[in-house]
């Protein structure tokens, strides 16, 4: 249930990252306007991190992640993933257990941010709703078949960093990420985005690759 949730706030990490056209700049942008200028925003920064609370199905847990190009790491109290852009290592502390494994093409799909940018391109719909002063909130529909009814993203129209993600599955399930803090930082090492065993004496490592 906990991994479906981060796999979730991947996902959908990823897909605001890739339902973008260009559009020309406007007293109030448009939706693809507004998705514009968020996508820069991570894309032109070396690193995003962001404190997050997820919840769905009345399940709610908490996390932060750390992005930087194809890299990234994020620690939760149920699990903590490092992925270096080529290996990933996903540690469960109630079982003291790593999983490495090597993702495949596809399924950096789903974990990295930046991995599909011209494959989602043109997925989803993108359109403006009402919000609260200071915010930009936008609807995504995709344009087929999808495990998606719709995304709702709310962005802060100054920073153009993602406050708030809500997902509704075609099964009505409803996914609901707040983002808590978010910041821009600055280049990163790449030790940051591979396990360190010196911390974690004990463990099992199962290699998957």
């Amino acid at each position: 249930m906990i991994m479906k949730l981060y796999t979730r706030l991947l996902i959908i990490l990823t897909i605001l990252t890739t339902t973008v056209c260009l559009a020309k700049t406007s007293a109030t942008p448009s939706a693809a306007e507004v998705l514009r200028k968020a996508v820069a925003t991570m894309k032109n920064t070396p690193s995003v991190e962001a404190s997050f609370s997820v919840s769905m199905g009345g399940r709610a847990s908490s996390g932060e992640i750390l992005i930087s190009g194809d890299k990234f790491t994020l620690t939760t109290p149920e699990l903590s993933t490092w992925f270096d852009g080529k290996t990933q290592w996903a540690y469960s502390p109630s079982a003291k257990e790593v999983n490495v494994s090597e993702p495949t093409p596809e399924e950096l799909q789903q974990i990295n941010p930046f991995a599909i940018l011209s494959t989602m391109q043109n997925q989803f719909t993108p359109r403006r709703l009402k919000s609260d002063a200071g915010y930009d909130k936008i609807e995504l529909i995709p344009k087929g078949k999808s495990e998606y009814a719709k995304i709702v993203a709310v962005f802060n129209s100054t920073t153009h960093l993602p406050k708030e993600i809500i997902i509704t599955s075609t099964d009505r399930s409803v996914t609901t990420i707040k983002i808590t803090g978010i910041k821009k930082g600055g280049k990163t090492t790449g030790k940051l985005f591979q396990f360190n065993l010196a911390r974690f004496p004990g463990v099992e490592i199962v290699d998957l690759r």
